[in-house]
């Protein structure tokens, strides 16, 4: 009798044993999971799709960076300008097929640490700083809940009707616009001094810091141009990353301070932007006679 009670006691312990074995096991792999795919469940915490590891990839591979500039009701034709018309059909289709746009440092993150980021993503960059950027491409950019960059030249900024106000900055600013710089003065920057390139990237961090209450710490060269000065100015100057307007899809190739963009012109099609944001060997010439009338009116007229 005693054997049989001593027989039953160890085997009921066998069992609690294992089923507090069976609850740990349980338990850790949920915790297992959790920790599996926190990083993608980061990534996709503004994104509505289907989680699974074909949606995302890794800095191996390009993403377009989209570059515009003037934003007005209508382009002349100018090949800076693209229309407020235009951009809201560019952006619509963005929002149509999915498309996720990434935030400047999310964008460095995928870069620089290899953070991997949805399939279907660009980055949306304005230069110069003019007042229909906040007139006519904010309110699209709001209405889409998109991130942008917008490099500014900061010697323009409350100068007559043409450029933007502070007041405008630091509204984009505050509503998850990336304020970063165009220099002070859009000056060639290889043509200056070491002395000189720091000075008027300094100074724009300076007064773009001093209106927004943030760290600038990218910047867009004027007409794409640098050399080694440039790089090291920028480099001490606080500058994590620089890009150009080379014409064509971003990666880590080239480094943290020659990254590419696309330019977006006003003599585009919605299949030519199709093109340029779906194929990374897209064609560069499209509508030759159109361009040369663009750059005829933006550069000799």
């Amino acid at each position: 009798m005693r054997k049989k009670t001593k027989r039953n006691a160890l085997v009921a312990v066998i069992v609690i044993i294992v089923l507090i074995c069976g609850l740990f096991i349980a338990n850790y792999y949920k915790s297992y999971k959790r920790i599996v795919y926190s990083k993608d469940a980061l990534i996709l915490k503004s994104y509505n799709g289907t989680s699974t590891s074909k949606n995302f990839i890794h800095n191996n591979e390009s993403i377009p960076v989209l570059m515009y500039h003037s934003i007005p009701d209508a382009s002349s034709g100018n090949i800076m300008e693209v229309s407020k018309g235009q951009f809201e059909e560019e952006m619509k289709y963005l929002k149509d097929n999915g498309y996720h746009t990434l935030s400047a440092d999310e964008f460095y993150d995928f870069i620089v640490k290899d953070k991997p980021v949805l399939k279907k993503s660009v980055l949306i960059t304005f230069d110069d700083g003019y007042e229909n950027q906040y007139k006519n491409a904010y309110p699209v950019l709001k209405k889409y809940k998109f991130n942008a960059v917008m490099f500014i030249i900061t010697d323009y900024l409350d100068k007559g009707t043409l450029y933007l106000k502070s007041n405008e900055l630091k509204t984009m600013s505050d509503n998850g616009i990336s304020i970063e710089s165009h220099t002070t003065n859009h000056a060639k920057l290889d043509k200056l001094s070491y002395k000189d390139q720091f000075k008027t990237l300094r100074d724009s961090q300076n007064k773009l810091e001093g209106i927004c209450n943030k760290a600038v710490r990218f910047i867009a060269y004027p007409y794409g141009y640098f050399n080694k000065d440039t790089v090291e100015a920028s480099q001490k100057s606080g500058y994590i990353m620089a890009f150009t307007t080379s014409g064509k899809w971003a990666n880590i190739n080239k480094g943290v301070y020659a990254v590419n963009r696309i330019y977006i012109f006003p003599q585009f099609n919605l299949g030519d932007f199709k093109s340029r944001i779906t194929n990374p060997n897209y064609p560069q010439l499209v509508h030759p006679i159109d361009m040369l009338k663009g750059a005829y009116k933006t550069f000799i007229k």
